[in-house]
């Protein structure tokens, strides 16, 4: 088996869509020769030469979202600023 840029899906759903195959013997006088051939197609958002559905491994990576920095409460010491009461 070769295979040229990634890996052969061989079940599920997908292979439906995205595995293309043919199988061809050929009769000689020695014996019969055959050949498997398997063609995954790659995707094709609108479905004109492959199929629109969408591998259901694919990763999408989003950009981060801007991150909010709180602001800063003015620090009045431990406490609240004021003194321990104590007992009393």
């Amino acid at each position: 088996m070769k295979f040229k840029d990634h890996s052969l899906i061989s079940t599920g759903e997908p292979k439906k869509h995205y595995i293309n195959e043919a199988v061809r013997h050929v009769m000689m006088r020695q014996g019969v020769v055959g050949i498997k051939v398997k063609i995954m197609l790659a995707h094709d958002p609108e479905g004109k030469m492959a199929p629109k559905m969408i591998m259901p491994d694919c990763i999408t990576i989003h950009e981060p979202k801007e991150e909010v920095v709180p602001m800063a409460v003015p620090d009045a010491g431990y406490g609240g600023g004021e003194g321990y009461a104590g007992d009393a």
